[in-house]
């Protein structure tokens, strides 16, 4: 294969990833979940348990808000399938698993910083007040309306795709500094 034609395929998963991020996530709701089995499906690494377990991470673990923004957990759980350590390190030799441990934190910071350069912050509460002026809880029906009327849920659904993209192109490549990431 040649370089064109790989650079061509990894666009191809990029975008994949994307695109089925948003889509899971305009349908179904659980932006952790949807962002973590976009990837899994991009990459054919399907783990329905993991999967199951993520949808708690959405709304900012637990919905609360308050932590990190579920794209960018289930985006750093997709990473640490493939660059995390499986339990049988934990009985191995302990530099062997550190190093590991190092590698699949590096991949995962870059996306974290990444995504704060692009959004101002990894706070799932502190990205919807930056769009729209607030955090609304959308489970009140009136707040949900005006979230709605103020385009949250598209926001969300678009930063899926460029969070999803970002995994995507460092799982093709770890090696890929901040500011390549940037321009994928």
């Amino acid at each position: 294969m040649t370089n064109q034609e790989q650079n061509s395929n990894n666009a191809a998963i990029m975008d994949k990833a994307g695109k089925r991020a948003y889509e899971l996530l305009d349908e179904y709701h659980g932006c952790a979940q949807c962002t973590l089995v976009a990837l899994q499906e991009a990459f054919g690494l399907e783990a329905d348990i993991l999967s199951k377990a993520s949808v708690l991470l959405s709304g900012g673990v637990g919905g609360t808000r308050t932590s990190a923004c579920g794209l960018l957990t289930g985006a750093c759980l997709a990473l640490g399938i493939k660059y995390g350590r499986d339990i049988s390190m934990l009985k191995g030799p302990a530099d062997k698993a550190i190093e590991q441990e190092k590698s699949g934190l590096e991949a995962a910071g870059k996306l974290c910083k990444w995504f704060e350069r692009e959004y101002g912050t990894m706070t799932c509460s502190e990205i919807r007040f930056s769009h729209i002026g607030t955090d609304l809880n959308n489970k009140i029906p009136w707040q949900k309306q005006m979230e709605d009327d103020l385009g949250m849920h598209i926001h969300c659904c678009e930063m899926a795709t460029e969070t999803a993209r970002k995994a995507a192109a460092l799982m093709i490549n770890p090696n890929m500094g901040i500011l390549e990431l940037e321009q994928v």
